[in-house]
């Protein structure tokens, strides 16, 4: 009898494993945050309060500051490389932007409006007290950049965007999936493991670079508990508005010394409409990436860095 309970406990324990495994699997539930903590923040990670949101940065280094400004579905992780780097000579700040990362959302999802986006950028480097910057904005970091710089023209000294949102164009697939009337009330409570990993594929573009530690990264981040109503939020959003002609208005009133910087095999942000950058900005430096993806600050971090340098110390 007693060998009988001790069997039953151990195909009970060994059912709630598979349970919860499968859970993680089909991106249902969610990773406690200590836990996420344990695994992606580290001694450098400081969490700050903004409006309702207990907001994930990391601040190293010392001189000249510059903001990096991650995509959607990402994390400050993604400038990991760049931050080693540069934090020899420069201040380097970056943030988990709200449903994103270890930040997580606040009660009013409203506040992951993109124009939103730009006051919690405000108001949290007023926080930290800085008020002169370079800014650098990858995808929808992107695009928050801009709007930033067209905001607050007298606090960024010069503007970089990577593959950024900024011209009216077709919905990536992922998004186009998730946002659809159909899958939409679902994708904010289940967002599989192999979709985030395929997702991770799409933006990189040499595959052979994708390891299981980067897709394990992306998907853990995203079972943080808010972020996958965030990440439907954005879709949604994006759906509404990533077609649209007056998404890029205002580009061309960038007044900063401005880097564009893109991959040649962007699958989600397509680099055909790359050209409407230099219709837009003419006295911007540009910098093409052959072979890279959507990400080309985490997918070839020491050429895109260099790059921004040479940038940055340039008159």
């Amino acid at each position: 009898m007693k060998l009988n309970r001790i069997f039953k406990s151990k195909n009970f324990l060994l059912s709630v494993l598979l349970f919860f495994g499968s859970c993680r699997f089909l991106g249902i539930g969610s990773i406690p945050l200590e836990e996420l903590k344990s695994k992606y923040a580290n001694e450098n990670s400081k969490f700050i309060r903004i409006d309702d949101v207990d907001l994930h940065y990391r601040d190293e280094g010392k001189g000249p500051v510059i903001v990096l400004l991650h995509g959607v579905c990402s994390s400050l992780h993604t400038w990991d490389v760049w931050a080693e780097k540069l934090k020899s000579k420069y201040r380097v700040i970056r943030l988990d932007l709200p449903g994103h990362g270890l930040t997580g959302i606040g009660k009013d999802l409203n506040g992951l409006e993109l124009p939103q986006g730009v006051r919690t950028l405000d108001r949290f480097l007023n926080a930290l007290k800085i008020d002169r910057f370079y800014l650098v904005g990858n995808s929808m970091g992107g695009y928050i950049s801009w709007n930033y710089s067209l905001k607050h023209p007298e606090k960024v000294l010069k503007l970089v965007l990577i593959d950024s949102v900024g011209y009216a164009q077709p919905l990536p697939p992922m998004i186009a999936l998730a946002s659809h009337p159909l899958v939409s009330p679902f994708a904010k409570h289940v967002l599989p493991k192999f979709m985030i990993e395929k997702s991770v594929e799409q933006v990189y573009g040499d595959k052979n670079k994708v390891t299981q530690e980067l897709k394990d990264r992306y998907a853990d981040l995203s079972m943080r508990e808010g972020n996958r109503t965030a990440y439907n939020y954005f879709f949604v959003m994006a759906r509404q508005k990533f077609t649209n002609a007056e998404l890029s208005e205002g580009i061309d009133k960038i007044r900063q010394p401005t880097m564009v910087m893109w991959g040649t095999e962007d699958e989600w942000l397509k680099y055909e409409y790359f050209g409407n950058w230099k219709k837009s900005l003419p006295k911007a430096a540009f910098r093409v990436y052959e072979g890279a993806g959507h990400i080309p600050m985490e997918e070839i971090p020491e050429v895109t860095v260099k790059d921004l340098e040479n940038f940055i110390a340039s008159e």
